[in-house]
C-alpha cells in the first residue's frame, strides 16, 4: 500500500489505487485503506475532500464529451499563461494543439495526468498548479463551511434555505444554485430549512445516501464513525435513497425507484452493516398543523374515531384503526398539555387498547370500548 501519511487531497485525487477504492474497484486493498484511516484521523479532512470530489464527478465520466475536455484544458492552460504573464512578459507562453486536446481521455482524472505528465516533460513544478486546477474544478465555484466550534454555527445558502451545522460537520455548495437542482453535501450532522422550489430540487448528498426534497425542513445525521444514519423530517416530505439507485434515477422523469418517503414526524434509520432503512416516528412528535392547538385535546363524550382524527390531523402521523371496532366508542379526557405517545398511552388505558408504530404509522388494536 502507498505511504499516504504526507498526502493533501490533491495527491489522493491523483492516486490510481485510492480512486480505485472510492469507486469499489479494488476490493482487495479496501480493509488496508479503511485501516490506514482509522490509524491516521488527522488526515480525515484531505480524504473527505478528495472523496467528494471523486464521488461528484464520477457519474460524469462516461458521458464527458471531448468538447468538455477540451473547455477544462482551455481555462487550466488560461490559468498558466496568466501566471506565465505575470511572473515574466517576456517568458513563453505553452499552449497545446488541437491534435493533443482531442486525444486526450473524456476524464477530468486523465486530463490532471496529463498535465501532470506534460509538466515533468518540461521540467517544470507542477504542485501548485494541480492544486489550483483541483480547487478551480471544486471549490472555486463552491463553498465549504466547517464548524470547527462546540456550538451550532447557521449557514445561509444562495437561495435563502437555513442550514444549522452541527459541531465537528460541514457543508459544501455551490456559489449559484444555476443548474436544475440545487445540490449541496455534508459530513456530520444539520438541520436544513429548505426553501420551496419545485422547478429546482434540493439535493443532499451525505455518506452513502441521498436525500431529495422540493422545500421542507428536516435534520441529517450522518457522523462518519456511526454505523446508523438518520433522516428527521419535521415539516414536509423527502426522499431518501442509497447513491446507486440515485445514479439510476436522478434523469429520469418517472422514475421505478422512489427511495423511502418520509413526511412531517417521521424519521429512516439506515444501518451501514445490512444496508437496510427503518421507517418509524420520531421520539417528540410536534404539532405541525397551524389551526390546532393544545386546548383542543380535551374531550368529553366525543366519538373515538374524531379523537384519532383530530390526533392525525394535528401531528400529521398516519392511525390505522378499524371504524368498525370503534363505531360505538366515546372518550371523556383531558389530553391537552401532553405528549403524542402520552395521550396515545393515555387513550389506550381508557378504552383497554395497544398500539403499535410500523412503517412510520400509529396501528390501534382496540377490542373493546368497555371501561
Amino acid at each position: 500500500m502507498n505511504n499516504y501519511d504526507k498526502y493533501r487531497a490533491i495527491d489522493f485525487v491523483n492516486d490510481q489505487a485510492f480512486r480505485a477504492w472510492v469507486f469499489n474497484k479494488a476490493l482487495n486493498c479496501k480493509n488496508d485503506l479503511s485501516e490506514w484511516m482509522e490509524q491516521n484521523p488527522n488526515l480525515n479532512h484531505e480524504v473527505q475532500i478528495a472523496k467528494l470530489y471523486l464521488q461528484n464527478i464520477q457519474d460524469d465520466l462516461p458521458e464527458v464529451s471531448e468538447e468538455y475536455v477540451e473547455d477544462k484544458i482551455n481555462n487550466f492552460w488560461k490559468t498558466v499563461e496568466n501566471k506565465n504573464s505575470q511572473a515574466d512578459e517576456e517568458q513563453p507562453i505553452v499552449t497545446l494543439s488541437r491534435y493533443k486536446i482531442v486525444a486526450i481521455a473524456a476524464s477530468i482524472i486523465l486530463v490532471i495526468g496529463v498535465v501532470c505528465f506534460f509538466f515533468r516533460e518540461k521540467e517544470q513544478p507542477i504542485t501548485g498548479l494541480l492544486s489550483e486546477l483541483f480547487v478551480e474544478t471544486t471549490l472555486s465555484s463552491r463553498v465549504e463551511k466547517i464548524n470547527k466550534s462546540t456550538v451550532q454555527e447557521e449557514v445561509i445558502l444562495p437561495d435563502g434555505s437555513k442550514i444549522t451545522l452541527e459541531p465537528n460537520s460541514s457543508i459544501v455548495y455551490p456559489k449559484v444554485f444555476d443548474s436544475d437542482i440545487r445540490e449541496v453535501n455534508l459530513i456530520g450532522e444539520a438541520f436544513f430549512d429548505v426553501v420551496r422550489n419545485p422547478d429546482k430540487p434540493f439535493i443532499v448528498h451525505f455518506n452513502e445516501l441521498v436525500v431529495k426534497v422540493l422545500g421542507t425542513s428536516f435534520t441529517i445525521r450522518a457522523n462518519k464513525d456511526d454505523n446508523k444514519m438518520q433522516v428527521l423530517v419535521k415539516t414536509g416530505k423527502v426522499s431518501v435513497f442509497e447513491k446507486d439507485d440515485w445514479q439510476k434515477i436522478k434523469n429520469t422523469t418517472n422514475p421505478t425507484i422512489r427511495g423511502v418517503i418520509i413526511t412531517a414526524n417521521q424519521k429512516v434509520e439506515y444501518l451501514k452493516e445490512t444496508s437496510k432503512f427503518e421507517k418509524t416516528i420520531i421520539e417528540s412528535p410536534e404539532i405541525i398543523d397551524a389551526l390546532t392547538q393544545e386546548e383542543d385535546f380535551v374531550f368529553e363524550e366525543t366519538p373515538l374515531i374524531e379523537v384519532f382524527q383530530k390526533l392525525e390531523k394535528a401531528y400529521g402521523i398516519k392511525i390505522v384503526v378499524d371504524e368498525h371496532q370503534v363505531a360505538n366508542c366515546t372518550i371523556t379526557a383531558s389530553l391537552s398539555e401532553e405528549p403524542l405517545l402520552e395521550k396515545l398511552n393515555l387513550i389506550c388505558k381508557i378504552i383497554h387498547a395497544k398500539y403499535e408504530m410500523i412503517e412510520g404509522q400509529v396501528v390501534m388494536n382496540v377490542k373493546s370500548c368497555s371501561k
